[in-house]
């Protein structure tokens, strides 16, 4: 058992990342309300302000006389699909432990996590009809990668890691109207970690310990020892450092022998995820879209968090580019495997729609 993971815990971000998705929402709103004033505002006299409330929720979440619009001039009522492979850098902070090693504090930029990057793919998608939608958004990635593992007996611990995550969701439309939209989504995300490590065993700190656990022990029965074998008082100190010597190289040597040096462990894990996500056009070229799920409760993860904010632009009806941000939290520590890790980094997608 790796019994001091409880000291390594790497908490998530006090400023919280759900901002982005308050953020955005808080843009939605503001472009509801000032959708209503203007609406309302030839018709300052007649209309009271409950009024317009009222006829804003009417329109666009009761019944939508406007709806959104995935591909310009396409019927939203249709079937409509998105398809875009994207790519994601995240930097990892955190810890990860595997079985009976020493837990690994990890803190990896975004530009080292490419440097280890071996391979990946990375993609996302969405089939809708109405104000009813399936989405789908999964990633595999394999990194190499050396770690400091906190512990005096080991030098260093090299890891190779494979990740693959797969959400998918069903997605309701909230708030629907053509210039922006609001969904709540539910579903669930699968989670594979594979991981193993190598580890280089420090000789001169598991002679340390050798030391140190035979000179505790001298302390405690030498007085017995000289008592029971009084000609030791006789033996010359040089010759008594010898045998202690030797001593901690044989106790030495059982030690190593019983270090473990090569481990593998996977696990796989399925989370319930609930989240809002949205998008807000500012003309027919420009728009901005964020989401946030959390997940986990306890059924997979202890806790998970995925946010994502970008800026876009509409080469065509059925073509267009994002970047932004992504950030996601995963605090999973169960059967003697910790991944409590931070993953925040640079997000782009080509977008294609039909």
């Amino acid at each position: 058992m790796i019994s001091p993971r409880g000291n390594h815990i790497w908490r998530p971000s006090q400023h919280g990342p759900g901002r982005i998705i308050i953020c955005f929402i808080a843009l939605v709103f503001s472009c509801s309300a000032l959708t209503a004033a203007g609406e309302s505002a030839p018709e300052t006299q007649g209309r009271t302000l409950d009024n317009s409330v009222s006829l804003w929720l009417q329109d666009r979440v009761v019944r939508p006389v406007q709806p959104f619009e995935l591909v310009p001039g396409k019927d939203a009522n249709a079937w409509t699909f998105m398809i875009e492979p994207y790519g994601w850098s995240p930097g990892l902070y955190g810890n990860i432990g595997i079985k009976d090693l020493p837990v690994a504090e990890v803190k990896q930029s975004p530009i080292d996590i490419l440097k280890k990057l071996d391979w990946g793919f990375f993609l996302r998608g969405e089939v809708r009809k109405g104000r009813w939608g399936f989405l789908g958004d999964g990633f595999f990635a394999q990194f190499s990668m050396d770690s400091d593992p906190n512990d005096a007996i080991y030098d260093d611990i090299k890891v190779k890691s494979q990740q693959t995550m797969v959400s998918v969701a069903v997605a309701y439309r909230v708030i629907d109207d053509k210039r922006y939209f609001v969904d709540l989504y539910a579903g669930g995300r699968y989670n594979y970690l594979g991981a193993s490590a190598s580890a280089r065993i420090n000789r001169a700190g598991v002679e340390a310990l050798s030391e140190g656990i035979i000179d505790r022990a001298i302390t405690k029965f030498g007085s017995q020892l000289l008592a029971k074998y009084p000609g030791l008082k006789n033996v010359p100190p040089s010759t008594l450092q010898q045998a202690k010597q030797l001593g901690v190289d044989e106790l030495s040597d059982r030690i190593e022998e019983k270090l473990p040096r090569n481990v593998e462990q996977s696990r796989w894990w399925i989370d319930p995820i609930v989240g809002l996500r949205g998008q807000v056009n500012f003309s027919r070229w420009f728009f901005a879209a964020a989401q946030a799920d959390a997940g986990g409760f306890g059924a997979g993860s202890q806790i998970t968090w995925n946010t994502q904010a970008t800026l876009g632009v509409n080469f065509s009806r059925n073509i267009a580019l994002e970047a932004g941000y992504r950030y996601m939290y995963i605090d999973y520590n169960k059967d003697n495997f910790l991944y409590n890790v931070n993953m925040p980094g640079v997000f782009a997608g080509l977008i294609f729609k039909f």
